[in-house]
């Protein structure tokens, strides 16, 4: 898992990241014709990100490979299926994904140096934001003027749009797995997340592998606690308790998940903490500091006068001087003005 901070991007590389989902979800979302040159149970999700790090807080790409059903093809051959994910509408998105299709061509020449041909890309949007998206869907419409001579010269592609926000949730295909993930990314700029929960979670009692349901249970609810600032840690296990009664396996993720809300508060308490440690102790130590340097100064002064009204200090009354507080460096100071004798300023 790459370090994207967005929960949008989170949520949905973890999703669309698992195998089962990407084969679910290419099923029922790839165009017939593409779909049965592919071999699905080829699958591969590739750990390979094209977004530079500079990028990787606002960026995720989600890469599938997969072989395809050529006869005639003597070699192996693969289509890469590039993802790009959006919450809200990004006027330069052919821009970024040309950027991509062109680094993962450089990533395939240096892995195969023999190789004289690229793989074809096929690249897909999936949107979820709140406004329409009416961005341009091929790279001649970015470029403006465009003469018909120059044409031919300049790159022209196109990408495919799986734009969640425009569809029915009648229009969402998928098994229940591919359903929930792509109904909690429609559904997170509701204005009442928890109904829209409600419903998700009633959909993961439906997934058929326990192990895969709680860690998608997890997800979900991470997700919606970030991503909506509107739903708390207390409403997601409120919720839980109400949905799930009498399951021993869901009140097994219940306390687990109270117990890790619970070993968050003592981490962000024992950080809290020691962040106002370090703040007090570094105002102490400044304080400290500038009282030791004002007392050294005020010694200096004093070692100073004395050595021009009485000559040189021994190393016993310099050590005197110096280990002394402010108040009696204060006091001998005043002393030195009227002493005729170094003693009669320590008396």
């Amino acid at each position: 898992m790459d370090t994207i901070g967005n929960p949008h991007d989170i949520f949905f590389r973890e999703s669309f990241g698992r195998r089962e989902i990407a084969q679910d979800f290419l099923r029922h979302e790839l165009p017939p014709e593409l779909l049965q040159g592919l071999d699905l149970d080829s699958l591969e999700i590739s750990k390979d990100s094209y977004v530079s790090n500079d990028l990787r807080a606002s960026y995720s790409d989600l890469v599938y490979r997969l072989r395809a059903n050529d006869p005639d093809q003597t070699t192996a051959l693969f289509v890469y299926i590039l993802f790009e994910h959006k919450s809200s509408p990004e006027h330069w998105v052919l821009l970024q994904l040309l950027r991509y299709i062109s680094l993962q061509g450089e990533a395939h020449r240096k892995q195969h140096p023999d190789a004289r041909r690229l793989p074809p890309v096929y690249p897909m949007v999936i949107y979820h934001g709140q406004r329409p998206w009416q961005i341009p869907s091929d790279f001649h419409a970015l470029v403006d003027p465009l003469p018909t001579a120059l044409k031919p010269f300049v790159p022209q592609f196109r990408y495919a749009l799986h734009d969640l926000s425009a569809r029915t949730d009648a229009e969402i295909k998928g098994d229940v797995l591919t359903r929930l993930v792509q109904l909690a990314l429609r559904w997170i700029f509701t204005d009442e997340p928890l109904e829209p929960l409600t419903r998700l979670i009633a959909l993961i009692h439906q997934v058929r592998d326990r192990d895969t349901a709680l860690e998608i249970l997890e997800s979900l609810l991470r997700y919606y606690v970030q991503g909506t600032q509107r739903v708390a840690e207390d409403d997601a296990r409120r919720l839980l308790e109400q949905t799930a009664p009498g399951d021993p396996i869901m009140q097994t993720f219940i306390d687990r998940y109270i117990a890790q809300g619970i070993e968050q508060g003592l981490e962000q308490g024992l950080e809290q903490g020691l962040e106002r440690g370090l703040e007090r102790g570094l105002e102490q130590g400044l304080e400290q500091g500038l009282e030791q340097g004002k007392r050294q100064g005020e010694a200096e002064v004093l070692l100073r006068l004395l050595e021009r009204k009485f000559g040189p200090t021994s190393a016993k009354l310099r050590q005197r001087i110096q280990e002394a507080d402010a108040e009696t460096l204060l006091n001998w100071s005043e002393r030195i003005l009227t002493a005729e004798t170094p003693e009669a300023v320590f008396h």
